[in-house]
């Protein structure tokens, strides 16, 4: 199993998510990061389950039963995690 980090980017959006969800409710705030830090932990015994994004070095990973997706990266000794987006977020990671 490969070791997860969290890169900066990736923990401030783990926050905004919290807050978001904490506003509707502490346990919907609490099983929504419960499935993240799960998805992550996923990619740490199947590190290339996702597609390759344009930038060759990153991929992404639908969160289960969540409207976010996972932005890594696999290095020789860990997976990255490198933001947290909402699905119908327009968004690119270059």
């Amino acid at each position: 199993m490969n070791r997860i980090e969290w890169t900066g980017p990736a923990i401030a959006d783990l926050y905004d998510i919290d807050d978001y969800w904490s506003a509707y409710s502490n346990d919907a705030a609490e099983r929504m990061a419960d499935r993240i830090q799960a998805a992550a932990a996923f990619l740490g015994t199947m590190p290339r389950a996702g597609p390759v994004l344009r930038r060759e070095d990153a991929r992404k990973w639908r969160i289960p039963a969540s409207p976010y997706i996972l932005i890594y990266r696999v290095l020789d000794d860990r997976i990255q995690i490198l933001r947290i987006r909402h699905g119908r977020e327009n968004w690119t990671f270059e």
